[in-house]
């Protein structure tokens, strides 16, 4: 099958789409999907659109041209789309199977000018492939993947705010340092620590409201820091990263809760919901851990 279409992005409202099968989530500014190709599909296309498009593959082919250059997609380096660069062509053999990942343009610039601390940097220059292989590319590929086992499921994590907000940051972060561009060695540099009274600042504002979908860039926004700069503040006078002390505080609200509770009116599954934690196992490694005695003992009393 053999189809043209003004962009990538409306390449699924064209009969194209019946020649794959494909699951989906959003997480604000991240699109994730699986895709499966059922049939040979050949692709042209003026232009990507408005998006950053990363294709992971999983099995099968993927030739392309893009910006005038032929591209390929395996297990060790990928392909990166970048919109306004001129026409695109795919062709997909039947069986071709992928996970998609589309970013928002803007909020990518966003969150570079928010790590850097840098309020108007140049516009990002991208090189074409991305390794995945090793490095920072290897761990962004991995994060993906890990997502991508949520998708479909009934209980998916990635319905909850609480963890969808800071996954979307860590994703368009772990895309900023997995790939090649005109910021990277910027990107990379060391950071200064945040002076103390902004990591106060920040502190107090976990400790406000702990259950909020807080995520890095919010909170180093409004300590005015950069979030490099947060982030180093924070290990340098705390020993961790913000949003593991983020985990910590809702460990500590879900522990104070669980004492205060009725045993027989509550349960240890619903205090961890509230607190952000669906995973029952890990929330109770973590308490025990930090307290000594599973949940279910603390409620108990």
């Amino acid at each position: 099958m053999f189809l043209h279409t003004p962009t990538i992005d409306t390449l699924g409202t064209t009969e194209g789409r019946f020649a794959s099968a494909y699951r989906e989530v959003q997480l604000g500014p991240v699109g994730l999907g699986e895709v499966t190709f059922l049939r040979d599909l050949a692709v042209t296309c003026d232009d990507v659109g408005a998006y950053y498009y990363v294709h992971l593959p999983l099995a099968g082919r993927f030739d392309s041209r893009h910006r005038g250059i032929d591209l390929s997609h395996t297990r060790e380096a990928t392909a990166l789309y970048r919109p306004g660069g001129g026409s695109f062509f795919g062709r997909w053999a039947a069986g071709y199977r992928a996970l998609c990942v589309r970013l928002d343009v803007t909020y990518v610039n966003a969150a570079l000018v928010r790590v850097l601390d840098d309020s108007a940097p140049a516009r990002i220059t991208f090189e074409h492939t991305v390794n995945i292989a090793a490095g920072f590319g290897r761990g962004w590929a991995e994060l993906l993947l890990s997502v991508n086992r949520q998708l479909g499921k009934p209980d998916s994590l990635l319905s909850e705010p609480l963890i969808a907000a800071p996954l979307a940051e860590s994703l368009v972060n772990g895309f900023l340092l997995a790939t090649v561009h005109s910021h990277s060695e910027a990107l990379r540099a060391p950071a200064a620590a945040a002076r103390p009274a902004a990591v106060r600042v920040a502190v107090d504002l976990i400790e406000a409201d702990p259950r909020a979908p807080l995520t890095v860039a919010m909170l180093a926004s409004s300590c005015d820091v950069s979030v490099r700069t947060l982030q180093n503040g924070f290990r340098r006078y705390l020993g961790m990263a913000p949003m593991a002390y983020v985990r910590e505080v809702r460990l500590r609200r879900a522990h104070e809760e669980l004492r205060a509770a009725d045993p027989f009116a509550e349960s240890v599954a619903a205090v961890a919901r509230r607190w952000g934690f669906r995973h029952l196992g890990r929330f109770a490694a973590a308490h025990e851990a930090r307290y000594g005695q599973t949940p279910l003992k603390t409620l108990r009393g």
